[in-house]
């Protein structure tokens, strides 16, 4: 069942073991959790209705069947600056399985510094800004760079949630963002069909030139002009960790909002990163278990 309004469809239940599995403290560094929606409201004219059924529960389940040990949950564009389902459960985890979890949340003017010290002492790690025209957001450059300093004076990385083309307009902001990690989303949300050498794509390879820009290897499923195997995806994947193996996460993007083709099983979507690494384990390792460790300061 979901939410009334809600256009997406129903995630896959019965998620399967990738082939092969994944390496021992493998991270999956985004996916959402929703939680009752009288007790969790989402904003007034949300960009989507929040699903039901993907609950923190659901999630641990689905990580447990793909084999990975540890997560980071990312707080939804329809909770917006609303931290409270993360804080509950962040908060409701006992000491060990904190050492597993970690999450992002969203910073504007409205959240206080207060509010941030404890998000920080309930494990977030970082602030996502969700940058461009596709995320209806209307807050100034200004503001968005008073979030990022305030991201940076805490410890926080910033994770750049924008859609291709958009990433070019918003380039000369971004590249002069001095002494904070930077990751992007999902890969950029680029046009695969304009391949490799498109703007976008080729000032995402500028940047990670940088030691403090990193990838998010997510959604080439999504942005994939192919129903399934979404060979086009593959091109982009391996171009990014070929610049900045060190610099690379990996996230389901469960439970996939909004999801128009046939939905998959959530062992695709590991398989695909298997073929962007051409299946090698010291990659793997460092893409799935030692960037994560450090980007989002997982205990051992």
């Amino acid at each position: 069942m979901q939410q009334k309004g809600y256009a997406g469809q129903e995630w896959v239940r019965d998620t399967r073991t990738p082939v092969p599995a994944p390496p021992k403290k493998s991270s999956d560094c985004q996916f959402h959790i929703y939680g009752d929606i009288q007790k969790y409201p989402i904003k007034e004219n949300s960009l989507y209705q929040s699903p039901i059924g993907a609950a923190f529960d659901d999630a641990r389940g689905m990580l447990k069947r793909l084999g990975f040990e540890r997560g980071v949950i990312v707080n939804p564009v329809p909770y917006d600056t609303d931290h409270q389902l993360i804080i509950d459960i962040l908060g409701g985890l006992s000491a060990e399985d904190r050492k597993n979890f970690r999450a992002t949340g969203i910073v504007k003017d409205n959240v206080s510094d207060r509010a941030m010290e404890h998000l920080n002492s309930l494990g977030v790690r970082g602030a996502r800004f969700n940058i461009g025209r596709k995320y209806q957001e209307t807050h100034t450059i200004e503001a968005i760079k008073r979030s990022m300093d305030r991201t940076r004076e805490i410890g926080w990385h910033a994770k750049i949630h924008v859609n291709g083309a958009d990433i070019i307009e918003y380039g000369e902001f971004l590249s002069s963002i001095k002494n904070l990690t930077i990751v992007i989303d999902h890969m950029g949300h680029l046009d695969l069909s304009l391949g490799l050498k498109q703007p976008a794509c080729q000032w995402i390879l500028k940047m990670l030139k940088n030691e403090n820009w990193w990838v998010l290897l997510s959604n080439g499923n999504r942005d994939s002009a192919m129903e399934s195997g979404w060979d086009d995806a593959v091109p982009f994947g391996k171009a990014f960790i070929a610049a900045a193996p060190d610099r690379m996460i990996w996230g389901s993007d469960w439970p996939h909002v909004n999801w128009k083709k046939k939905m998959m099983n959530d062992a695709e979507t590991v398989e695909l990163l298997y073929r962007y690494v051409d299946h090698d384990s010291t990659l793997l390792q460092k893409i799935l278990v030692d960037n994560p460790k450090k980007l989002y300061d997982f205990e051992d």
